[in-house]
C-alpha cells in the first residue's frame, strides 16, 4: 500500500539540503556584497567622517541632520556606487545627489551645509587614498574640486566641479594612492572623487565619494605682508630666471624628452614631437601625440616649441638682474596698492605659486605652478582650462 507519510518524509529530506544550499549561497552573496568595494580613507570622505561619528547616535550637527534625512548607507560606505554607468555619471546621478550617488539610504549626505567635518589642507601636492574592500580593474580614478567662491547653501551640481586629477587605468588594487595637486583655494570646499571600474576588463560600475576640505586663508600665513613677500620671492627666484632663459633661447622644448612610443606617460609629463610640445592628459602609451591630442584625448597640444623672445645678445646675468628688480617692484606694488602693473604673461615660461601676471587685459595670480608653467590650455584668461591654474585678480582696463 502506498505510504504517503514515507513519500512526504523523502521529499522533506530532499528539500532540506536544497534549502540549506540556497541559504548558504544567499549568505555568501550577502557577505560578498557587504565587503565590496571602496571608499576614500585619506583625507576622510564625508561618509567615513559621519560613520566614525556614530551612525545611530551621531554628535556632529551635520551628521545628526544627515541621520534625520537618511544615512543608513553609512553601514556600508564602500557601496556608494551605481552599476553599469560606463562613464555616464551625470546620466545616472542627478544634480543635488552627487554625494549619495542617488541612493535613498544616503540622501542625508547631500545636505547643503557649510559645517560638514572637514580636513585642513593647503594648495599643492596632497596624497589621496582609496581603501578598497574588493579589488577591481580600473579605468580611472578622477578628482574634482569646487570653484573659489562656491556656495555651500546650494546642492552640489556637476557644473560645480573642476577636474584636477585623472589617474588613468590601473590593475586590481586593495589600496589606491594618488598624488593630487590641489589648486589655490580659500575656505571650505568639496573634493569629489570617482572610481570607474574598467568595463572592458571588469565591469561598468562607478563609485563616488565627497571629501570636505578646508583651505583656511589659502596661504598658511594669514599675513598680507608675508603674502607679498612670498609672491615677490616666488617670482624672482623662479619665473624671472625662467622667463629670461626663455627669452634668450626661444625654445620652450629645450629640456623636454622626445616622445617615445614604448614609454608610458602620465599627467602632467610633457614631451616634444615634430617641433611641438605636448602634455599627457592621463596614462598613455604608443599613442602618437600628433594624432591623439585634444581636450579629452590622451595628449594636450601645447603649441610650437619655438616662441618669440628677446635679444640673445644681452648678457643673461644683467637681464636677470634688471628684470628681477623690475618685477619685484611691480609685484610688491601690485599686492600692496592693487594697481595692475605686474609683468606681461609669457606662454611657456615658468611661474611659481602666487606669481602675478597680466594677460588679455586682466591680472592673474598663479595658483598651481606646475600648470601655470604649461601655458597653452592653461594660459590665464584665454586657455580652456585656465581656471584650474590661475585666479583672476582684477581687470587692468
Amino acid at each position: 500500500m502506498f505510504n504517503t507519510r514515507h513519500l512526504l518524509a523523502g521529499v522533506s529530506q530532499l528539500v532540506k539540503p536544497a534549502s540549506m544550499m540556497i541559504l548558504a549561497m544567499a549568505s555568501t552573496l550577502a557577505i560578498h556584497e557587504a565587503s565590496a568595494h571602496g571608499y576614500v580613507s585619506s583625507p576622510k570622505s564625508r561618509v567615513i567622517q559621519c560613520k566614525e561619528n556614530g551612525i545611530e547616535n551621531p554628535t556632529h550637527p551635520a551628521c545628526i541632520a544627515a541621520k534625520a534625512a537618511g544615512n543608513g548607507g553609512l553601514y556600508t560606505p564602500q557601496e556608494v556606487a551605481v552599476g553599469g554607468v560606463r562613464d555616464n555619471h551625470d546620466y545616472y546621478i542627478p544634480d543635488g545627489r552627487l554625494c549619495s550617488a542617488n541612493r535613498a539610504n544616503l540622501f542625508g549626505m547631500d545636505l547643503a551645509r557649510n559645517d560638514w567635518p572637514a580636513t585642513s589642507v593647503t594648495p599643492g601636492a596632497r596624497e589621496f587614498v582609496w581603501t578598497n574592500t574588493a579589488a577591481h580593474k580600473t579605468k580611472y580614478f578622477r578628482y574634482y574640486i569646487t570653484p573659489q567662491g562656491y556656495d555651500h547653501s546650494q546642492p552640489l551640481r556637476w557644473s560645480d566641479l573642476q577636474l584636477i586629477h585623472d589617474s588613468g587605468p590601473a590593475d586590481q588594487e586593495w589600496v589606491s594612492t594618488h598624488n593630487v595637486i590641489l589648486p589655490y583655494r580659500t575656505g571650505r570646499h568639496i573634493i569629489y572623487s570617482i572610481w570607474q571600474r574598467d568595463w572592458d576588463r571588469d565591469a561598468a560600475e562607478g563609485f563616488y565619494q565627497c571629501i570636505d576640505v578646508d583651505f583656511g586663508n589659502g596661504t598658511g600665513t594669514g599675513s598680507s605682508s608675508s603674502v607679498a613677500s612670498s609672491v615677490v620671492s616666488s617670482v624672482t627666484s623662479s619665473s624671472v630666471a625662467s622667463s629670461v632663459a626663455s627669452s634668450l633661447s626661444n625654445d620652450t622644448c629645450a629640456t623636454l624628452p622626445s616622445w617615445d612610443a614604448s614609454t608610458v606617460y602620465t599627467n602632467p609629463q610633457q614631451v616634444k614631437h615634430n617641433s611641438k610640445r605636448y602634455q599627457a592628459n592621463y596614462w598613455t602609451q604608443n599613442q602618437n601625440p600628433s594624432t591623439n591630442s585634444g581636450q579629452y584625448g590622451p595628449w594636450l597640444d601645447l603649441g610650437n616649441c619655438v616662441t618669440s623672445g628677446g635679444s640673445s645678445s644681452v648678457a643673461s646675468s644683467s637681464v636677470a638682474s634688471s628684470v628681477a628688480s623690475s618685477v619685484t617692484s611691480s609685484v610688491a606694488s601690485s599686492v600692496v596698492s592693487g594697481n595692475c602693473i605686474s609683468p606681461v604673461y609669457v606662454d611657456g615660461s615658468s611661474y611659481a605659486n602666487n606669481a602675478l601676471v597680466q594677460n588679455n587685459g586682466s591680472e592673474y595670480r598663479c595658483l598651481v605652478g606646475g600648470w601655470c608653467t604649461v601655458g597653452g590650455p592653461y594660459a590665464p584668461g584665454t586657455g580652456w582650462a585656465w581656471a584650474n591654474a590661475w585666479e583672476l585678480v582684477r581687470s587692468c582696463q
